[in-house]
């Protein structure tokens, strides 16, 4: 049987990098007791659910008592020993006193001693004077790391039942149009959201999608607009080049009527929520270099969905995507911001990544207008880098 000693870290990743890449019989841990008790559930659940680890054994330790740590582990090491047990060292993470304990007992009953660099997945085996090492003894487990598994393993869950039908499979389907859609929503991205708005309040289509209002009533609205659409000529030009695009069809308008039909219910939505095509559009970019990628993410805090909004604490991210075994956690944001709402967007970002990402996640604000100096240094502060598309 193959067992692992490890010390267990505050960041999730440390704890199970091992037991991903390797097939483990049996985990045993060591950890300071405020550690335990928050890690100790999500660390055995995905241990077992996912690396088909068979048993978990967590023991806790008080801090700075190197001699109770010894004898502690001395004793987990002898049982595993007399049942001829293969028992590798994984100092992954490991700090202060248990890190010496570790190296102490590796010499003492000469057993291999390993660390993984979790950016790049490489294992590093030290020279301990062991016999065989741990990539000689135990087979490779052939895991894959997905994002469902990354936020079960942070003691979260990704929620679907709250996904937008926009930003599931339907945006699948309609990845060409979506394509053109957003060339359209780039060209005029000073304007885009006010477009939005003013179409979603003042040119609500039937059951069959088709837009008909009177002239006379289109332009009361227009001039009456507080969302930033005040131009008649800007806002033909727009659906122009919509209908070029055919993104919307049959579009006609002179001094009685305005009239056109959406091709479909996804694009309606999607012009209608300003801020999506440019969350997809740059989901189509990550994807491309990702081992898995989502748009429209809905994370529930404490991994179980209890029932309506409202009751469960949520988070939305607009792209997540994982690289091995980071994550980055990624903010779109339209249109042009003003204070206020920079400084939400860096702290909601800063928040959920956090709570999901561990230390090893990169944050990234997507935004189509410059932000300042002030706010790129408050950014950089908070580790955020900022993209302006």
């Amino acid at each position: 049987m193959n067992v692992e000693f490890e010390f267990l870290s505050e960041e999730p990743l440390e704890n199970v990098v091992t037991c991903m890449n390797y097939r483990m019989d049996k985990a045993v841990f060591f950890g300071f007791h405020e550690i335990v008790e928050r890690r100790k559930a999500s660390t055995e659940a995905f241990l077992k659910d996912y690396c088909g680890v068979q048993r978990v054994v967590f023991h806790t330790l008080s801090r700075g008592k190197l001699d109770s740590t010894l004898d502690m582990m001395r004793k987990a090491i002898e049982l595993e020993l007399g049942q001829k047990n293969n028992l590798f060292f994984d100092i992954t993470g490991g700090q202060s006193v248990i890190l010496v304990a570790f190296g102490m007992l590796a010499r003492e009953f000469r057993l291999p001693v390993h660390f993984y660099d979790i950016e790049t997945n490489k294992l590093t085996e030290l020279e301990t004077g062991a016999g065989k090492r741990m990539s000689e003894l135990a087979p490779e487990s052939g895991f894959r790391l997905d994002l469902d598994k990354y936020i079960r393993l942070q003691g979260g869950v990704i929620n679907y039942t709250l996904q937008k039908d926009l930003k599931g499979q339907a945006a699948e389907e309609n990845t060409e149009d979506l394509g053109k859609l957003w060339e359209i929503a780039e060209r005029h991205h000073t304007h885009w959201n006010a477009f939005s708005e003013f179409l979603r309040n003042n040119m609500v289509p039937d059951d069959h999608l088709m837009v008909h209002k009177r002239a006379v009533g289109v332009l009361e609205a227009l001039y009456a607009s507080t969302s930033g659409v005040n131009s008649l000529h800007r806002l033909q030009v727009i659906l122009e080049d919509l209908a070029d695009a055919g993104i919307i069809t049959g579009l006609q308008y002179d001094d009685d009527i305005y009239e056109f039909s959406f091709k479909n219910e996804i694009l309606k939505d999607c012009i209608w929520d300003s801020g999506s095509i440019l969350e997809l559009h740059i989901y189509e970019l990550e994807k491309k270099n990702s081992d898995d990628c989502r748009v429209g993410v809905h994370l529930d805090w404490d991994g179980v969905i209890q029932g309506p909004v409202g009751i469960d604490v949520q988070n939305e991210i607009d792209v997540l995507k994982l690289e091995g075994n980071i994550p980055t956690f990624i903010s779109c944001k339209s249109g042009n911001l003003n204070a206020t709402q920079t400084l939400r967007a860096l702290y909601e970002l800063q928040t959920i990544a956090d709570r999901f990402g561990g230390k090893y996640a990169k944050k990234v604000l997507v935004v189509q207008q410059d932000i300042g100096k002030a706010y790129m240094f408050r950014s950089k502060e908070m580790e955020i880098e900022v993209i302006r598309i």
